[in-house]
């Protein structure tokens, strides 16, 4: 996909921060993945636009890389560019604040477990939801990431965002469509959603104590570590919860389908919603596995349930 001049350019322009054929499976979570024709980390916003332009302009595919943690990449990898926003773009500022009411604007290479820290050491509620959940601001916002405790779109006061025409806008939450782990972008650009990248988020917060604030985030912890399982290669949950009844995990566990594995991909005992790469995984294993319990939980309980998990490549 890449050209001889395109990729001269791109050399130099980020020199020292492209790689080319770079595989992917070291920038995921699950740790699978082929290679990208290039991977380029930018420094900020001004990077990331002429980056997004020089794409543009050469019809050039192109995807943005986070924290990499609710993403399976197949094993084909990426055709393209992929951006790796998780070496920039990390700055948190205090935007506006009064007694109550605070508004954070935190960049999208901003990690979630960072921004929970910052929130908790700060006295500032609202984030303790997110404690546990991996990646970046700007991944968060896209998928809506949260728990049953909350979403991001809960404290969501607007969204900057970058179009691929390299204009740099801000919408406001009312102007936004979220659902269940998705952010829809097909407003602000019509034939081009997919193509609008995260850049920050302003966030609104509420003054709290610090000390009950910490005392919550440690009973969070606590309940995730009980239950969900941790320290292994995975996206997470792999499949959304169906809109009645019960969650996918419960599903996928009556249907007996904890421990059943295809070659290094396995379902986790401890959590059936959790898809493990247990040593050498390929995407074809998990992706086998994933069709597995979709069909098992389709023929047992007439339910089809949904990757939760963003698959790219080829």
């Amino acid at each position: 996909m890449l050209n001889a001049e395109l990729t001269a350019w791109l050399q130099h322009r980020f020199a020292g921060r492209v790689k080319l054929d770079e595989p992917l499976a070291r920038y995921t979570s699950f740790g699978v993945g082929g290679p990208a024709d290039a991977l380029i980390s930018v420094k900020n916003a001004d990077q990331l636009k002429e980056l997004v332009l020089a794409c543009e302009g050469a019809g050039v595919p192109y995807i943005a890389l986070a924290g990499g943690t609710n993403l399976l990449v197949q094993d084909g990898g990426v055709r393209g560019v992929v951006i790796n926003m998780n070496k920039g773009l990390k700055e948190i500022s205090v935007e506006t604040e009064d007694d109550d009411r605070v508004t954070i604007l935190a960049q999208a290479g901003v990690n979630l477990p960072t921004l929970c820290r910052y929130a908790v050491d700060n006295g500032l509620a609202g984030m303790n939801f997110a404690l546990g959940i991996p990646g970046t601001v700007g991944g968060a916002v896209v998928m809506n990431a949260g728990t049953a405790r909350g979403v991001m779109a809960d404290i969501l006061e607007a969204a900057i965002l970058l179009l691929p025409d390299g204009q740099l806008v801000e919408r406001r939450r009312d102007e936004l469509t979220f659902s269940y782990r998705h952010l829809d972008l097909k407003s602000v650009a019509p034939s081009a959603a997919d193509r609008v990248l995260v850049t920050g988020a302003r966030l609104a917060f509420r003054r709290d104590d610090t000390r009950r604030l910490r005392d919550e985030a440690g009973e969070i912890l606590k309940e995730r570590l009980r239950h969900q399982p941790v320290g292994v290669q995975s996206a997470g949950c792999f499949f959304k919860n169906p809109a009645a009844g019960d969650p996918a995990g419960k599903l996928i566990d009556l249907a007996g389908l904890k421990g059943r594995r295809i070659g290094g991909a396995v379902v986790s005992d401890k959590h059936a919603n959790y898809i493990i790469n247990t040593g050498g995984a390929t995407a074809v294993d998990i992706m086998t596995l994933a069709t597995l319990i979709r069909e098992t939980v389709a023929d047992k309980f007439g339910v089809r349930l949904e990757p939760e998990v963003k698959i790219v490549g080829e």
